[in-house]
């Protein structure tokens, strides 16, 4: 990995600090009522300092791009599919209440017969108290992609 830090899609970023914001975690209640247009803007603004943290990943995987989707989407069933056209890109879900996410961005190689060359991304917003979620998330979706299915 390059001294430089890893550029965040715009999409990917947007994404986290609308994430952010539904889930109350910054913001609170900015002028006096939560859920305020004030307390909305000022969760956003704060979203968007946030440093997003970006885990990368890449090797080739067992098997064809089919099964690594299914393994890489099997480990994380409660994530939702987001629009990254040729790619995959997921977000998942995490902590107690599930509101807070990590988007995993999967690109494939040219196959061979028996690997696939893979780029795996995780993207996530950490503030100073966490438990490395961004790493744990793209930790556990390089294990089940690089599984052999067995």
């Amino acid at each position: 990995m390059s001294a430089a830090e890893p550029e965040v899609p715009a999409e990917i970023e947007d994404y986290l600090i609308g994430v952010a914001v539904r889930a109350g975690q910054i913001g609170g209640s900015v002028g006096g009522r939560a859920g305020s247009a004030g307390a909305v803007r000022g969760g956003a603004r704060t979203a968007a300092r946030m440093k997003t943290k970006v885990e990368l990943r890449s090797g080739d995987a067992p098997g064809t791009v089919e099964q690594v989707t299914a393994r890489l989407t099997g480990a994380f069933p409660k994530a939702g599919a987001l629009p990254a056209g040729e790619h995959i890109r997921l977000a998942v879900p995490f902590g107690l209440t599930g509101l807070q996410q990590v988007v995993l961005d999967a690109e494939f190689g040219q196959p061979s017969e028996s690997h696939v060359p893979v780029r795996l991304r995780g993207f996530g917003k950490e503030g100073l108290i966490t438990r490395k979620p961004t790493r744990t998330v793209t930790d556990q979706a390089w294990a089940a992609i690089m599984s052999d299915g067995g």
